[in-house]
């Protein structure tokens, strides 16, 4: 039985038309009604409900990702370019984005001094699959660490230690920021751990450093830089000066 039929069925039609279908409408309860109308009353509110559905999964993405507030509205298209340089790091940040969103599950490592951009396009990257749906997490290697060993004051510490990595291994790209600036020793063995654990996961990560490239593959260890590389490493070197500065550059 069809839309038409069900609202109509068990319904006394009376001598009266609907003036926009020239259809006699029926009488539900005190009120005459077109059952055309009452379909497409009926089809515009739920069109409206699933816009309200997908706008709260939509927050509930963005909420997640913690992307920084200062970059709450950084996009490809508010990305400075002004060189050579800038266009590749653009171009690249948009290859990757959507080559995660077909399925390839490949690394991300952008290098350079302060000021160049790069969480900017880091975000940029995150807001894009985030619209599409996808989970990402944006978060510091000192505060990754730091949310790591709050878990050890739980009663059983590698348990705790175990799902909080866990839980960084779940989402669809990881951006690792001011990688290297974290205290060292213990710190980067949980740094290290999470990167293990979303290879081992197939995970695509994106790694964010004011390192020189040379400097994060000696602080990655040859094991880690190995495997970072496996399925193809995207590499973004930007070497131009800090726009905070006043001087060129490519965003904050």
């Amino acid at each position: 039985m069809n839309t038409m039929a069900l609202l109509t069925d068990g319904f006394q039609k009376v001598e009266v038309f609907c003036t926009e279908h020239n259809i006699a409408k029926v009488q539900a309860g005190p009120n005459q009604i077109c059952p055309k109308c009452a379909i497409n009353l009926v089809e515009f509110q739920n069109k409206n409900r699933q816009k309200e559905i997908d706008q709260m999964v939509r927050e509930k993405h963005f909420a997640g990702a913690m992307l920084p507030e200062r970059h709450a509205e950084s996009g490809f298209k508010n990305y400075t370019v002004q060189h050579a340089g800038q266009k590749n790091s653009l171009n690249q940040s948009i290859s990757y984005a959507k080559n995660i969103l077909i399925g390839v599950k490949n690394n991300f490592v952008m290098v350079g001094k302060t000021g160049v951009g790069k969480t900017h396009l880091s975000c940029a990257t995150a807001r894009t699959l985030l619209n599409k749906g996808m989970y990402v997490r944006y978060i510091t290697s000192e505060e990754m660490a730091q949310k790591i060993m709050r878990a050890w004051d739980k009663d059983t510490k590698d348990a705790s230690e175990r799902s909080v990595i866990y839980e960084f291994t779940q989402y669809d790209l990881l951006i690792l920021d001011e990688y290297g600036l974290h205290d060292r020793d213990k710190r980067l063995e949980l740094v290290h751990k999470v990167l293990y654990a979303r290879y081992d996961a197939m995970k695509p990560t994106m790694l964010i450093s004011n390192f020189t490239l040379a400097e994060l593959q000696k602080d990655l260890g040859d094991r880690l830089w190995s495997r970072f590389q496996q399925g193809g490493l995207t590499v973004v070197e930007c070497n131009w000066a800090d726009q905070r500065l006043g001087q060129v550059g490519g965003g904050v």
